[in-house]
């Protein structure tokens, strides 16, 4: 009996062996439950439940829309962009450019020394503005050096400037005057899309702006204040953001400018208190070609030095805003009011009877407006037949024996001959580009005989250029201001004549013996070497510009 209480006793000591109360750790009793010490018994513990991690959802900001690409309005507004997309249809049948300058070869003379006489195509839709100005040799081949220097750089940035919505873009994000101090090239890689919605449109809104910080300034200066002027103005002006007249020099960080600082449009201006330009047709009013040239020889401006002759020379660029809204309104004191949206985005009907504006930005007579074509129709005031006989009559004062065209050709080489019998050695004489127009300028400046005798010649060549370019460089003006041009033509013809006149006078005076020969000058293949262009050097150097840099680096579509 002892025995067996003894080993109870043990038993249970046993059991209890691991719940000293001296120990703090939890008791585990043989059972595999808890001793609580509180009670002295062993119970079950619930399990302890450890709740999950919760990880917060990672919350992505929304990705902003890229206004600037005209595919991103397509959901918002489809029939603008359907008919925006048919600006392509524009282009050529053949698929390339038209060659002007193997059309007129008196054009690269014009503009021997400048871009334009290597490389002038006609227009074609906005769609293909990226690939033009890309693949034009105009602007040259700027590719980089091993030292990561550009090399043949030729053209500044503010080239860009009607090509593209992105150059509003970068001067947002860049500035305007830092975007345009710098070559051409160096944004390449930021132009992207092509002249769309975000040129003209508040981003993502059909409401109109102007996107392009000198047009507002320049409207500004006129007091044709952007926000004062209704829906039709206002549609004009965001054309005039390119379709205009405009310059840049070295002294505004190469900023677009219009030479428009010095009048009102309709007010007349005393100009002999800003310039030495005197005219003889009281023509002081809005956009007129003479007051533009009146601000440009007030601050001694040229675009560049004629390589053959050595005429400081204006490069008008396509002045149809002006030509549009000048003193010489082509309609008549009841006509309506109209802007260029009227003819060239007329209004359309979609297949749910909403009204929108075409898009496609060109001119079809059949689709002017219907108070337009009650008297624009074929039996009467037939506007194709209109424009068809007021070109013929343009033509006729450019091409004729003693029109425009050739006879510029004609004077720029007379020009060159009277340097040459001077010792003044041109590219006649083997020199480069550069070289012929330092010669030319040093001459200029001598301040002898000569120079008189040659800064009167040149400078009536410089005005009838301008007053020429500023009649053929305006896209459309048989339609937008026929008198206009022949009036500027006409002008730039009675300058010629005194001009030859001139010529052949020191011709006689200085080189008896040189006779003009217009057959050396009828061809573009024929002209250009004696501009101080090799052609197919210039294409090859484009082509590798091309493959080597845009191709690898730049995002635009060539087209």
């Amino acid at each position: 009996m002892r025995l067996q209480k003894l080993a109870i006793a043990v038993a249970v000591m046993t059991a209890l062996s691991g719940c000293n109360s001296d120990d703090d750790s939890a008791k585990t009793c043989s059972d595999g439950t808890i001793l609580d010490t509180n009670t002295n018994t062993c119970v079950t513990v619930p399990p302890v439940v450890v709740p999950p991690v919760v990880v917060p959802p990672v919350v992505v900001p929304p990705v902003a829309t890229d206004f600037y690409n005209s595919d991103n309005w397509k959901e918002t507004f489809p029939d603008q962009h359907t008919t925006w997309l048919e600006t392509e249809e524009t282009n050529p049948v053949s698929g390339a450019p038209t060659d002007i300058l193997e059309i007129n070869p008196n054009l690269v003379s014009a503009w021997a020394g400048y871009g334009f006489a290597k490389d002038y195509n006609r227009a074609r839709g906005h769609q293909f503005a990226l690939t033009d100005i890309i693949k034009t040799l105009r602007t040259g081949a700027p590719l980089v050096g091993h030292d990561g220097v550009v090399v043949g750089e030729a053209m500044k940035a503010s080239c860009w400037s009607c090509k593209s919505p992105d150059v509003a873009r970068m001067y947002d994000e860049v500035g305007e005057g830092k975007f345009a101090d710098n070559g051409w090239s160096v944004w390449g890689k930021e132009m992207t899309n092509v002249i769309g919605c975000a040129d003209c449109h508040e981003l993502g809104e059909n409401t109109l702006r102007l996107s392009r910080p000198y047009t507002e300034r320049a409207m500004d200066k006129v007091e044709l204040t952007f926000a004062a002027q209704d829906h039709t103005v206002q549609a004009g002006q965001t054309c005039a953001q390119c379709h205009v007249e405009y310059y840049f020099d070295g002294g505004d960080s190469k900023k677009v400018r219009y030479p428009w600082d010095h009048w009102v449009p309709a007010v007349d201006t005393d100009y002999a208190n800003v310039t030495d330009y005197e005219g003889t047709d009281n023509l002081y009013k809005g956009y007129a070609a003479e007051a533009q040239l009146a601000y440009y020889d007030n601050i001694d401006f040229k675009d560049w030095t004629n390589a053959i002759s050595g005429a400081p020379s204006l490069k008008a660029q396509h002045p149809e805003f002006e030509n549009m809204s000048d003193r010489v309104k082509h309609k008549g004191p009841n006509h309506l009011e109209f802007s260029c949206n009227t003819c060239h985005m007329p209004k359309s009907t979609n297949s749910e009877g909403q009204e929108y504006s075409n898009h496609k930005v060109t001119f079809d007579a059949d689709k002017l407006p219907a108070n337009c074509t009650a008297c624009h129709n074929a039996d009467y005031l037939d506007i194709d037949t209109i424009i068809t006989d007021r070109k013929a009559e343009i033509d006729k004062l450019r091409f004729e024996a003693n029109g425009t065209d050739p006879r510029l050709t004609e004077v720029h080489f007379k020009a060159q001959a009277i340097w040459a019998a001077n010792g003044i050695e041109g590219l006649d004489a083997g020199k480069t580009i550069g070289e012929a127009k330092a010669a030319y300028e040093g001459a200029l400046a001598a301040g002898n005989e000569l120079a008189t005798e040659m800064n009167s010649l040149l400078g009536q060549v410089r005005n009838a250029q301008w007053f020429w370019d500023s009649a053929t460089a305006s896209h459309g003006i048989a339609a937008h201001n026929p008198e206009e041009a022949k009036r500027l033509l006409t002008k730039a013809n009675a300058i010629l004549d005194t001009a030859i006149i001139e010529a052949d006078t020191l011709l006689t005076k200085y080189a008896p013996e040189y006779t003009y020969d217009a057959t050396q000058y009828d061809t573009k293949a024929k002209v250009q070497p004696l501009a101080g262009l090799n052609l197919e050097a210039m294409k090859t150097a484009k082509d590798k510009f091309v493959e080597e840099r845009v191709k690898k680096e730049w995002p635009a579509e060539l087209r």
